[in-house]
């Protein structure tokens, strides 16, 4: 994750029960299970999105059959797609197209993330399928890459929370080898996190696919970086470590896990990468 950011703020609870009490149809089940559904979403926060000690509900206990069981597991996955007129239509559009965010809090690429992706995914926990904690706005990508992989082997989170985590920090940092001119690239978690969060960090970036991704963007971003440097050189106004670190402050607004952020940080702590922008042989770069 790129970011921690604020919590909606509407409340999951009072939506909860407004979603219910427009429903019509299986009021009996909605009936047993509200009850139940508040505890849920209160213990949600509370463990901060971790799914140990936190079973889905065993939807059997409110209905009278298996086959009932399976039917209203897709009654509660259904509330997240609700006709306009209904709760929570608004609210999740709001989180979808009024974020306000300028990069994706789940990997950190550039661009408003117009989806939302549920942390616990709502096929194996339907009951959070509208808690508005479990949604976080997210790319494309990220969306689509993480799917259901959402715990590790002791049964705890696997990925990154953006409303829960303390990650307005940088947590990896991008390695470049000679030849400058087309580098290699490698990342690392960066040393000075707690071990947990550089455990978590980790499984994060892998799960959502991450290091592939990035290396794309890497090789158009550093033909930018040369140009840069090529311009600023020329013009011998200011000296193109000064020119860098004007880019990483203008982009580390947007989170400082943003991908040019990270790009642009990275740099300026390789002491034999900003002298070969200021002094190498840029002209042959293609």
């Amino acid at each position: 994750m790129v970011a921690k950011i604020p919590k909606p703020d509407d409340d999951s609870i009072e939506i909860l029960n407004r979603v219910l009490s427009e429903r019509v149809k299986f009021k009996r089940f909605y009936g047993r299970i509200t009850q139940d559904l508040t505890a849920r979403f209160l213990q949600y926060d509370a463990q901060k999105g971790c799914p140990s000690g936190m079973p889905p509900l065993e939807l059997r206990n409110y209905v009278e059959t298996d086959s009932e069981a399976a039917a209203r597991k897709k009654s509660l996955i259904g509330l997240y797609d609700p006709e306009t007129d209904k709760h929570p239509f608004n609210e999740l559009e709001k989180l979808r197209k009024k974020n306000k965010l300028l990069a994706c809090p789940v990997c950190g690429e550039l661009g408003r993330p117009r989806t939302l992706d549920h942390c616990l995914p709502k096929t194996t926990y339907p009951e959070f399928a509208i808690h508005l904690l479990n949604l976080v706005p997210a790319c494309d990508w990220c969306q689509g890459e993480k799917l259901a992989d959402y715990k590790n082997a002791a049964g705890a989170r696997s990925f990154l929370h953006p409303y829960y985590d303390e990650v307005n920090r940088p947590l990896y940092t991008i390695r470049l080898q000679a030849p400058y001119l087309t580098p290699v690239i490698s990342f690392e978690i960066r040393n000075d996190l707690p071990n947990e969060l550089k455990e978590l960090v980790t499984s994060h970036l892998e799960g959502i696919g991450f290091w592939e991704r990035f290396k794309d963007y890497f090789e158009n971003s550093y033909q930018n970086i040369i140009c840069i440097a090529s311009d600023t050189r020329t013009a011998g106004a200011i000296t193109v470590t000064k020119a860098i670190q004007s880019a990483y402050l203008l982009q580390a607004v947007k989170g400082v896990n943003s991908w040019d952020a990270v790009v642009y940080r990275s740099l300026l702590e390789d002491p034999n990468v900003m002298d070969f922008l200021q002094n190498g042989v840029l002209s042959d770069f293609p």
